[in-house]
Parts: C-alpha cells; sequence; structure tokens
C-alpha cells in the first residue's frame, strides 16, 4: 500500500525537461552533476524566476547552502545572471538565464554552419566522383577561412565541371581570378555571364604539373 502510494506521488511531481539544444550541445556545455540539474530546473521555471533559496532548496531537495555554492557557480560562469526589479514597490532578485540562452544561440549558429560546410565538402566529392582526400579537405578550409562566399566556391566548382576538369587546383586558379576581379558573390559571375562580354574566361593553370 505505501509503495503505491509513493508511485502515485512520484507521478504527480513535476518533471524536469531536458530540452533537446542541450542534448546536442551538452559536450560543449561543460556542465554536469548539480549545476546542470540547477540549470534545468531554472530553465524550466521559464521567466521571472525569484532568487528564492528556500524553495529551490526544497524542490531540489538540497541544502540551502548547496543551492547558494552552485547559483555562485553558474553566474562565475556565465550561464546565468542575478538581476534587481522593482515589483509592487518593493526591490526584488530575479535569476536571470538570458546569458545560458545567448551561449545556446551562438552554438546552434556554429552548428549551422558547420552544417553549411559539411555540405560543401558532400558537394564536392559528389562531383569528384570520390572521397576526398586530407590535402583537398585543406584547400576547402582555407577558402573558407579566407572568407570567400560558400556560393562563390559553388559556382567554382560548376564552372571547372562544366570544363571537365575535377582538379582543386584548377578551382583555385578560379577562384583567385574572380578574387582579383572582385567578385565576392554568385550574382557578380551571374551578372558577368549576363552581360554584353562574351569574353572567354582564362585561368591561370599549370596543366603540366597535374
Amino acid at each position: 500500500m505505501k509503495n503505491d502510494i509513493l508511485k502515485d506521488t512520484i507521478k504527480v511531481n513535476d518533471n524536469l525537461i531536458i530540452p533537446g539544444y542541450i542534448i546536442k550541445n551538452f559536450d560543449k556545455l561543460e556542465l554536469e552533476g548539480l549545476n546542470l540539474i540547477l540549470l534545468l530546473y531554472f530553465i524550466n521555471q521559464k521567466d521571472n524566476i525569484t532568487f528564492d533559496v528556500s524553495k529551490i532548496s526544497k524542490d531540489l531537495n538540497l541544502e540551502s547552502s548547496k543551492v547558494l555554492e552552485l547559483i555562485n557557480e553558474l553566474n562565475e560562469k556565465n550561464y546565468i545572471s542575478i538581476e534587481m526589479k522593482k515589483s509592487n514597490g518593493v526591490i526584488e532578485e530575479f535569476i536571470s538565464t538570458e546569458l545560458f540562452y545567448n551561449k545556446i544561440s551562438s552554438l546552434l549558429l556554429d552548428n549551422e554552419k558547420n552544417d553549411n560546410n559539411n555540405d560543401i565538402y558532400s558537394l564536392f566529392e559528389k562531383e569528384f566522383g570520390r572521397t576526398l582526400s586530407p590535402t583537398e579537405y585543406e584547400n576547402i578550409n582555407r577558402w573558407i577561412e579566407s572568407e570567400i562566399d560558400e556560393e562563390l566556391i559553388k559556382e567554382a566548382l560548376k564552372e571547372a565541371i562544366l570544363s571537365n576538369v575535377r582538379s582543386m587546383r584548377y578551382i583555385d586558379s578560379i577562384l583567385l581570378n574572380w578574387t582579383k576581379k572582385g567578385y565576392k558573390k554568385r550574382e557578380d559571375i551571374k551578372r558577368k555571364k549576363e552581360s554584353n562580354d562574351n569574353t572567354e574566361e582564362i585561368y591561370d593553370y599549370d596543366w603540366l604539373n597535374e
């Protein structure tokens, strides 16, 4: 009978939800144990989290001193901040998770950027009909780190395939040529092709040493 009551109590108790973005970025958040549990607790509280140590202590079944220690650690790691707000003429302390969401937003943007970069590698392997070598990966990384637009890189690949030249050095020469001419976007190439200039592009490429 007591066991049944205990089960019913567990079932009706509020549960902490772990958002998918935390699971996907868990290794980058560098959080573990009680720090993670307390952060999840704050996230589940949504907005206007009152700095009420006794309530937090009761909800998480932790000593008040431990709660204060964990809050201080999260604050030092810039996952939360303590803010002062005036409510009904009384100044109260609230816990803000805005810093954490800023960190997550940054991680999600990095993930999106990496996904886009992976698409470039996949596209090159598809067009080359084989797996890229480490050197070829480095070439693509070098273009990306040089802030050459991703669409411009894809356009250079397309130009090489149309010329039936599956060579990173040839693509590199195309990008170098376009950079010298001030082309920065795919639209620049499109405008050039749609203009009345029918001059054939000549790329500085060493065919003999390929």
